[in-house]
C-alpha cells in the first residue's frame, strides 16, 4: 500500500512539474489579439488592389468568423498565399501566413465576402431594341461587380453610335451582350465594290447579299457578271473587295 501511495505522490508531482512548464508556453504561444478580423480586412484590402485591376477605395472585404491560430505576443504582418486574384464580388478563401519578428508563426485560412466596383456605363433613358446610343442616353455610375461573364462598358465613348441589342431600361449597366455595333449595310442594298491592288483603285457598282456592320466580312454580287464576291463593310454603302 505504502508503494502505491508513493507511486501516487510522485505522478501528481510530475503532473505539477508539467503544468507549470505548460502555463508560460500558453502565455508565450497564445491567441495574439492582432490576429482579429479588424486586423485582417484592411491587409486583404492591400493585397486585392495590388494583385487586382480595382483600387483600395472599390473593394470592401468582410472577413467571415475564424478560429485564429496560437501565435506568440507581437505585432503581425499578414501575407495571403492564395488566391491570386479575383473575378467578381463573392465569398472567397484567403490562406494568410502570419509573420511576427519576421519570421513565419502560422498558416490558416479564413473565409471572407469580398464586392468589387468599377465605372460602368448606365442609361438614363430607355432604349429600344436597334435604337442608336447618344451621349445623352448614357452616364458613368459606380457599380458592384457581379459577374465577369458578361463585361460591362467603362467608357462612354465605347456606346455612342452603337446600338441596343435588345430593350434597355433606365439604370440598366449596358454590357458587351446588349450593346452591339450597328447593321449599317442591309441585304440587297446597292453598294460600291473598292478593288485596290499595289496602289490601284477600282470602284464598281454591287449588291449586298447580306446584311452586316462595319468590319464584317459579306457576301456581294457583281450585277454585271453575276459573280459573288466575298468584301468587308467599309460603311452603309461600300465595301472592300477581299
Amino acid at each position: 500500500m505504502s508503494r502505491r501511495i508513493s507511486f501516487t505522490k510522485k505522478v501528481g508531482v510530475l503532473l505539477a512539474l508539467l503544468l507549470c512548464v505548460a502555463m508560460p508556453l500558453r502565455a508565450l504561444a497564445g491567441t495574439n489579439p492582432a490576429l482579429s478580423k479588424e486586423a485582417l480586412e484592411p491587409a486583404l484590402r492591400r493585397y486585392l488592389a495590388q494583385s487586382g485591376p480595382w483600387s483600395a477605395e472599390n473593394i470592401d472585404v468582410h472577413v467571415l468568423p475564424f478560429q485564429a491560430p496560437a501565435v506568440p505576443a507581437g505585432a503581425v504582418i499578414f501575407k495571403v498565399l492564395q488566391p491570386s486574384s479575383i473575378a467578381s464580388s463573392g465569398t472567397y478563401s484567403f490562406l494568410v501566413a502570419a509573420q511576427i519578428g519576421g519570421r513565419e508563426q502560422a498558416r490558416f485560412w479564413v473565409r471572407s465576402e469580398v464586392r468589387v466596383f468599377e465605372q460602368a456605363i448606365v442609361a438614363i433613358t430607355p432604349l429600344a431594341r436597334l435604337d442608336f446610343i447618344s451621349a445623352a442616353d448614357v452616364r458613368l455610375e459606380r457599380r458592384e461587380i457581379v459577374s465577369r461573364g458578361n463585361r460591362s462598358f467603362t467608357r462612354v465613348d465605347d456606346v455612342i453610335g452603337k446600338q441596343a441589342t435588345r430593350a434597355i431600361a433606365v439604370n440598366d449597366v449596358l454590357t458587351q451582350a446588349s450593346v452591339d455595333r450597328p447593321v449599317l449595310m442591309k441585304r440587297g442594298s446597292q453598294v460600291t465594290m473598292v478593288f485596290e491592288s499595289a496602289g490601284l483603285r477600282v470602284e464598281t457598282a454591287g449588291i449586298a447579299e447580306e446584311a452586316g456592320k462595319i468590319g464584317d466580312l459579306v457576301q456581294v454580287k457583281n450585277p454585271s457578271s453575276g459573280k459573288l464576291l466575298r468584301a468587308t463593310v467599309l460603311d452603309g454603302r461600300s465595301v472592300r473587295v477581299n
